[in-house]
């Protein structure tokens, strides 16, 4: 059994992501993977309203000026990039496409999607 909560977004780019993801169907018989969600309007890491429908360069330049959730200022441009990189939220299709053997259970909050959860049994 795996089970991995708020792990899958923070594994680096696409490519790993799919490498997280197959090693977790290969390696388990039963699993239980959760994210936050793309198109919940609060950004869980940054702790802010919106901010991740941002493009990268305009929330680099606002981590640039203060912080945000877990994240202080960022010194210069490349801490700002890298603290941005660290999380990348997934959307349904995304995360379908990364456990197509699953069953999904979307987690909600005030009636939005606020996670999205694959349980392979």
């Amino acid at each position: 059994m795996v089970h991995s909560n708020s792990v899958v977004e923070h594994v680096g780019d696409w490519p790993r992501m799919e490498a997280f993801a197959g090693e977790i169907r290969r390696l388990a018989p039963a699993y239980y993977v959760q994210t936050p969600y793309y198109w919940f309007p609060v950004e869980p890491h940054f702790s802010s309203l919106f901010f991740h429908w941002r493009s990268e360069q305009a929330r680099a330049r606002l981590l640039l000026k203060r912080g945000y959730g877990f994240s202080a200022k960022s010194k210069d441009i490349g801490e700002a990039m890298r603290v941005l990189q660290h999380a990348r939220l997934l959307d349904k299709a995304q995360f379908r496409f990364l456990f197509p053997d699953a069953r999904y259970v979307d987690e909600k909050f005030a009636g939005l999607t606020k996670s999205l959860i694959a349980i392979r049994p």
